[in-house]
């Protein structure tokens, strides 16, 4: 039977841009996703052979990673909502309260992707020459939207909101998001803020400094109100048994994560400045670094680290911008050693 979907499909989803994800090839350096390339803590593995032998239930401990995260974050378990990873909570969000939503550009892909599916509009602003935050006009852009949402550390600029900048978008009352994926390799965290604002909500996820990014974890913290609201959107079960498990056992060993998020951290200015000695390079509070590599292509300068048996993040250009732009993220020491020994051919 021939079937015409065109007729029956939202008008909007075919306009729609699909998320491309990093290259991952056996036997290269991977340094293009933001993950942790050293890995979850040992216990992990260990409590995934453990949980193999309940797969045939559903999951049902959800409240107890909530308490653990709870305990983690230092809030309470009523601040707390999980989610298969921070990609199902932005959905949760965007599901829960009406649009537009306002961000800013460049960031992460997936926010407009996300709003626009669920047809909403999607409003951005461009960062400053600098990618620093252009905080009046992004107050004078929030009178368009609904949903202000901002990523701190960003992706892929690695640049970060002062809590006067977010105290300044929290006074406008107005649903605020704050994405802190990279939140563990910046140290300060604005969950403290939820206390005193019923308007903000917190992304957080397992997937970068806690290396569980094929277990897809995240979670959010917020007032409790929100929390309830988003708990009615949100699919039963949408957080498998193993990935609570994992997470679970990952906090249970907090010390291993914060040894590896160091040795990132150290080495994330080695890179800096190597990269800097060649190209026009931003400091970074993350996992990563960004750099302009005009007058190179982008394209070019991956294809010959690809040769050296090294992925990086071809981001290219962006609307708005000059330039030619790489992502570059922090691996383990070793793989570090080795982008810097290709760098120096380029």
């Amino acid at each position: 039977m021939k079937y015409d979907y065109s007729k029956n499909v939202k008008p909007w989803i075919p306009g729609l841009c699909c998320y491309t994800p990093g290259k991952t090839i056996k036997g290269y350096v991977k340094l293009a996703s933001n993950e942790n390339n050293y890995g979850p803590a040992p216990k992990v593995a260990e409590a995934l052979r453990k949980a193999a032998g309940e797969i045939n239930l559903y999951p049902y401990k959800d409240l107890e990673l909530r308490k653990k995260i709870a305990e983690y974050c230092n809030t309470a378990p009523e601040n707390i909502i999980t989610g298969n990873g921070s990609d199902e909570s932005i959905d949760l969000v965007f599901k829960t309260f009406k649009g537009p939503v306002l961000s800013f550009n460049p960031t992460y892909a997936e926010y407009g992707i996300f709003s626009e599916a669920l047809g909403e509009k999607y409003l951005q602003i461009d960062l400053e020459k600098d990618f620093s935050f252009p905080l009046e006009r992004y107050l004078k852009e929030s009178r368009k939207a609904n949903i202000l949402l901002v990523c701190s550390p960003n992706n892929p600029t690695g640049g970060v909101l002062t809590e006067k900048e977010l105290r300044r978008i929290l006074e406008e009352g107005k649903t605020t998001v704050v994405d802190e994926a990279y939140v563990e390799f910046h140290g300060t965290s604005f969950t403290p803020l939820v206390k005193e604002y019923e308007n903000l909500i917190i992304l957080r996820t397992f997937s970068k400094a806690f290396a569980l990014a094929g277990l897809r974890v995240g979670y959010i913290i917020a007032d409790p109100k929100i929390i309830k609201l988003l708990d009615r959107v949100k699919p039963p079960f949408s957080v498998n048994a193993f990935a609570i498990e994992a997470a679970l056992a990952a906090l249970e060993d907090k010390r291993y994560m914060r040894e590896t998020v160091g040795k990132m951290i150290k080495d994330r200015e080695m890179l800096y400045k190597a990269l800097k000695n060649k190209y026009a390079t931003y400091p970074s509070e993350s996992n990563f670094i960004l750099a302009d590599v005009s007058p190179q292509r982008s394209e070019d300068v991956c294809r010959k680290l690809l040769d050296k048996k090294i992925i990086v993040r071809d981001l290219g250009k962006y609307p708005g911008f000059s330039g030619e732009y790489v992502r570059v993220s922090v691996g383990t020491t070793e793989e570090n050693k080795k982008f810097l020994e290709a760098l120096k051919d380029l």
